[in-house]
């Protein structure tokens, strides 16, 4: 019988708490903390529910490079030249999100391969 108990909770929210105590420490935008984490809890449930395994396999190789390039390089402007990490994380889960709702075999295309 499969697990019910969610195992990306945990990573979430020590994610989120992370990122609530830097915004409210060392940016001083303890507001636009919460509100990262918000965000970000949300895609962690969105992911969950969506998904059919992990998400990553619903993408193929080739998108999986290309999110990966986007994260990486979104987080290193925001770390380097802007200084903006909450925003860069956010953006970056943003991008991946986006590309992952978006792939030949997410959830955008099941939902649409339902519909028509």
């Amino acid at each position: 019988m499969p697990s019910t108990i969610r195992t990306w909770r945990l990573p979430i929210l020590v994610l989120v708490l992370l990122l609530v105590a830097y915004a409210g420490v060392v940016a001083g935008d303890f507001l636009f903390g919460v509100f990262v984490g918000a965000v970000l809890y949300l895609l962690g449930w969105m992911i969950d529910r969506l998904s059919t395994g992990t998400p990553l396999d619903d993408m193929s190789r080739e998108r999986r490079i290309v999110t990966g390039a986007a994260v990486l390089t979104v987080l290193v402007y925001a770390v380097v030249i802007s200084a903006a990490i909450l925003l860069g994380v956010l953006v970056a889960a943003t991008v991946f999100v986006v590309s992952w709702m978006t792939a030949p075999a997410g959830p955008v295309a099941r939902w649409l391969d339902g519909v028509a």
